[in-house]
């Protein structure tokens, strides 16, 4: 296997607003920000959920099969850092993992956010093309973060 197919996929924002208001839109806001086109069934997504502590699910909720798990979260540092397991169009049995790094900005202005979706093994990597559009996802966070924060 070479680096590429086991290195995170990596971005980095800066917001306007704080570390904490970012988190917080990130983790609590997730339903309003999440494109539906990236989930079991657009047209039957209700809502997409982080349970907001160590241990804590992160599934989406659809009217036609109730909650879909997507991992479980392994560190909640609320305004500094987000790690969970993500089995969302992967296999269950070997999930990659998903980390979202907030810290205050320069001079004290916003903040810098940065995601990385890694946990690539072996046993998973097959699946790592899929994940391309990130940005899709992530720039719908910025726009909603950015509008309020």
């Amino acid at each position: 296997m070479n680096d590429d197919s086991t290195s995170p996929i990596a971005y980095e924002y800066s917001l306007r607003c704080s570390a904490e208001h970012a988190f917080d839109t990130y983790t609590g806001r997730i339903g309003e920000w999440w494109d539906p086109r990236y989930t079991a069934n657009a047209e039957t997504l209700q809502g997409v959920t982080i349970e907001p502590r160590v241990g804590g699910r992160v599934y989406a909720t659809h009217s036609d099969m109730g909650k879909d798990d997507w991992g479980e979260v392994t560190v909640w540092e609320p305004g500094r850092r987000l790690v969970h397991t993500f089995t969302l169009a992967q296999d269950a049995r070997h999930p990659s993992e998903v980390t979202v790094k907030f810290a205050p900005g320069e001079a004290g202005s916003g903040c810098t956010v940065r995601f990385a979706h890694g946990g690539w093994t072996e046993a998973n990597a097959a699946v790592r093309k899929k994940f391309s559009d990130w940005p899709v996802m992530l720039d719908r966070f910025v726009a909603l973060t950015d509008s309020d924060g």
